[in-house]
């Protein structure tokens, strides 16, 4: 009787190393899978105190903070970039930066933030909801969640476990405040590791009885979700149109991921290498009567494919208001901060509650 073959050592070998990466990644996806974040798709947030009356003139400011961790020095892997997280100095030194940021903002009505870290590899664990909220203990701080996974990649320094979210401040206390989640996203498995995007909306009294409904949005990012904010977009425009059905006051801000309708580059100042966003929000996007608010002269968001230089790098608008038509608006104004601690620049509005 023939004997049998034995295969060479050195495939064994390698048969043996691809069966047990195929069962290690098998293993790391079942796990994930198993404890992926999936939120409800409204999920109350906790409101103390007695609700208060709005003035009809109020000042808001919308900032994208980058989690403190995509200053000017700073490029990004996702983007082109190499680099996962800043060293431990530097991400002190952003996150120090933001906070006297704020400080400048602490007299508005409203500051809307988005990707804002608790507890996350990328900004060293820091939980930055906490240091804002003791830096500003007299302002309500609302935070509705859209991320919460463990990221392998780059595989040689991985993202590792992010924590974070949109947080709402104000001086005001609302009727109440909701997390909403987007009723879209990427499919598995990259849904395991991507954001859960929302909106948090807030909602608060007014000297005429009608309601201001404010949302924070962080809508999707990058080249492969150009689908997904479609319907981000379409969920946005059916809580506009319900809420100033009922005579309500809207207003939206934060990081739209799309130029807004209008954004002509030509507008800006030198000092910006511009690049538009494919598509922008569409033409029809708003109803009859509805406006968007953003400073003309200004990009508030520079690629972070490499460390920021004036004139250089490119940069766009994608931070801005949405006002319904009952609110007027006297200005708007971006505050030009060289991308120093985020790769994101504040806007401000100031707007008024009209009859």
């Amino acid at each position: 009787m023939a004997k049998k073959r034995k295969l060479p050592f050195i495939l064994r070998l390698l048969a043996g190393v691809v069966i047990s990466l195929i069962l290690i990644v098998g293993l790391f996806l079942g796990w994930q899978t198993a404890t992926e974040y999936r939120p409800d798709y409204a999920i109350p947030v906790a409101v103390s105190g007695t609700p208060d009356v709005l003035p009809d003139t109020l000042t808001l400011t919308t900032y994208n903070i980058g989690y403190c961790g995509l200053g000017a020095e700073m490029d990004f892997f996702y983007e082109g970039g190499s680099m996962t997280r800043p060293t431990e100095a530097l991400y002190k030194k952003y996150e120090s930066g933001l906070l006297d940021r704020l400080q400048q903002f602490s007299d508005r009505d409203f500051i809307l933030l988005q990707e804002i870290d608790t507890l996350s590899r990328r900004s060293w664990y820091s939980n930055q909801l906490s240091e804002i909220r003791k830096r500003f203990s007299g302002l309500n701080a609302f935070f509705a969640m859209n991320y919460n996974a463990w990221v392998p990649l780059p595989v040689t320094n991985p993202m590792g476990k992010v924590n974070g979210g949109v947080a709402t401040l104000t001086r005001h206390t609302p009727v109440e405040a909701v997390r909403y989640g987007f009723k879209t996203g990427y499919s598995w498995p990259m849904s395991v590791f991507m954001l859960k995007r929302c909106y948090l909306v807030t909602r608060f009294k007014t000297e005429n009885g009608r309601d201001l409904v404010l949302v924070n949005t962080h809508n999707s990012a990058f080249s492969d979700a150009a689908e997904i904010r479609k319907t981000e977009l379409a969920q946005l425009r059916e809580l506009m149109e319900s809420e100033y059905a009922k005579g309500n006051y809207v207003l939206i801000g934060g990081d739209w991921n799309q130029n807004p309708v209008g954004f002509d580059t030509l507008q800006l100042l030198p000092e910006y290498r511009p690049h538009l966003i494919m598509p922008p929000i569409p033409g029809d996007f708003l109803p009859q009567g509805w406006r968007f608010a953003w400073d003309p002269e200004h990009c508030t968001n520079r690629d972070v494919d490499k460390p920021y230089t004036p004139g250089v790098t490119k940069s766009t608008l994608i931070d801005f208001f949405a006002l319904s038509p009952n609110i007027g608006l006297l200005w708007v104004k971006a505050l030009p901060t060289g991308f120093t601690e985020a790769d994101h620049q504040p806007v401000t509005v100031r707007v008024v509650l009209e009859e």
